[in-house]
């Protein structure tokens, strides 16, 4: 698929400035309650005034903390009750010193206000920061993408997955004439009288700090509403540039399919007290929570849907709702969503044209390095198997089970049961082996953690007018025993389970070239050896 294709060679270009802090404990020694950020963008200098008021709570007793903030921004004073507290800069990070001790439970609210230009980003959403762009009228269209970066590129924060805030308040100012949009729902707006506008927007719900959005253009305002089976209504709204008001609200209907699709294989959209949004961007797209960016040119694939609609939308279940608490775990957000897309196709186009979809996606599939990376590193992978591979996995794990009633409902107790927390692969690991009643042990071990594809070898002797399969598996997992559909009878696919040693099964018929393996269900390599 072409959009796919160009989607695997740019996304391996990410680059992303370490993160790691310079003295975790001063990180490890608190957590983040809140934020109540204000934003003036200044689209003409590419400048941004911010403050960020920040509550966090002891987790055991600190006099000091350390929060991340790019060195392009200055802080200019950190305001803690009627005075102001010492900072110490360094790089990417700084400490501020609280007057006294606090103890551990303790909260504590104070306002970091920053100036300064903002990373520019060179090709968002792979290279991170914000996107200074204008519109076919000349007027600013501004938007911000920082996955891979962090968001101190842009604010004052705890860059880290693994704390939250619980709740968020975005202020956003622009010049009058221009909308500036963010996550969560729109509380209040104001016309203020120095030529400026104000947009308050208010998240209720635990958000990812790369997923805080920015977006500042002359957008239109499309309001509509998704009715789910129980009758319950999610608002939909879409910001989009004027010129493509009209072709935006009939594009975007198959929205509401997508909601209908993900909500009966993954349970209820993770965010309806927020609302469902869209955002025209400058910028291919992002899973922004409650706030997605989209930029696909209201442009459907071969398959007949928008890519970015149903991709970046699977990520409010696979990464904003069920967040991994390190980059090293990213599988849960990429591998998930991409296997939605799959499940999109088989829900709206049938079983066969799943198959087709997950087909195209397997010869991007590179099995360089595991699936896991390294933790506490900001790790960036150079390749796509998180999206391709992931998905495999997935789709042969549902394979093994052979149950789709167990799968789709593993898949949404996966989600009730780590609704809106971070998370870490062994996690999710150990609750799909539970759910399902299966020990994927094994499984995770060789396809997670492992390179290498497992894979089956076989060899045929003829006996008696017959044919008598000889079989293994080759895998660095040597504990590994892999049930796979293979045609014990002419045409016929049924389980054979592959180890680590030669088996034999006397096939019923004579045509050895009538011996197939599913590697249209089940992710492995196939081997005809020569017999000894």
């Amino acid at each position: 698929m072409k959009l796919k294709v160009v989607f695997c060679f740019v996304l391996a270009a990410i680059v992303a400035f370490p993160l790691a802090a310079k003295t975790p404990k001063l990180k490890a020694n608190y957590d983040i309650l809140s934020y109540q950020i204000s934003l003036k963008v200044l689209p003409q200098s590419k400048r941004i005034e911010g403050q960020n008021i920040i509550q966090i709570v002891a987790l055991k007793s600190l006099t000091k903390i350390e929060l991340d903030l790019f060195p392009q921004l200055s802080i200019t004073g950190v305001n803690f009750g009627n005075g102001n507290l010492p900072v110490q800069r360094d790089s990417n990070s700084f400490i501020i010193s609280f007057p006294k001790s606090l103890k551990k439970g303790d909260t504590v609210s104070f306002a970091v206000n920053y100036v300064g230009m903002p990373i520019i980003a060179k090709k968002a959403p792979w290279d991170g920061g914000f996107v200074w762009d204008k519109d076919s009228d000349g007027k600013p269209w501004i938007g911000l993408a920082c996955e891979g970066l962090g968001a101190s590129c842009w604010l004052p924060c705890k860059d880290q997955w693994n704390d939250e805030p619980n709740w968020v308040k975005v202020k956003v100012i622009v010049p009058q004439g221009l909308i500036g949009v963010s996550n969560g729902k729109l509380v209040g707006q104001l016309k203020r009288p120095d030529g400026f506008s104000e947009f308050d927007w208010y998240v209720s719900s635990p958000i990812n700090h790369y997923n805080i959005s920015i977006n500042v253009a002359n957008y239109e305002h499309i309001e509509d509403v998704y009715l789910n089976a129980k009758g319950e209504r999610l608002s939909l709204n879409y910001y989009v540039l004027a010129k493509n008001f009209v072709v935006a609200k009939t594009h975007f209907q198959q929205v509401k399919r997508m909601l209908q699709t993900f909500e009966g294989y993954f349970g209820l959209y993770p965010f309806y007290e927020d609302g469902y949004k869209l955002v025209e961007t400058p910028y291919w797209g992002m899973e922004h929570q409650s706030c997605v960016a989209y930029g696909n040119n209201y442009e459907n694939n071969k398959f007949g849907f928008d890519f970015i609609i149903v991709h970046e939308s699977g990520h409010e279940w696979f990464a904003n709702s069920l967040t991994a608490s390190d980059k090293a775990d990213m599988w849960i957000h990429e591998s998930f969503t991409t296997y939605s897309e799959a499940l999109y196709v088989e829900k709206q186009f049938g079983s066969p044209r799943a198959i087709q979809y997950l087909e195209g996606q397997k010869g991007n599939i590179k099995n360089k390095l595991p699936m896991i990376g390294p933790r506490d590193i900001n790790y960036e992978r150079p390749d796509n198997d998180l999206y391709y591979k992931g998905t495999w996995i997935l789709h042969t794990m549902r394979s093994i089970l052979d149950n789709d009633t167990l799968w789709f409902n593993t898949l949404k107790d996966l989600n009730q049961h780590f609704y809106h927390q971070t998370i870490t692969s062994k996690q999710v690991e150990d609750f799909l082996i539970k759910r399902t009643g299966y020990d994927f042990g094994t499984f995770f071990k060789q396809y997670l953690y492992v390179a290498e594809l497992p894979e089956v070898q076989y060899f045929m002797i003829e006996k008696n007018g017959l044919n008598e399969l000889h079989y293994r598996l080759n895998a660095k997992e040597k504990r590994l025993k892999l049930p796979v559909k293979v045609t014990l009878g002419k045409e016929k696919f049924d389980f054979l389970v592959f180890d680590n040693k030669w088996r034999i099964y006397d096939l019923p018929y004579t045509n050895s070239a009538d011996f197939l393996v599913d590697q249209k269900h089940f992710l492995l390599k196939v081997k005809q050896i020569e017999k000894n």
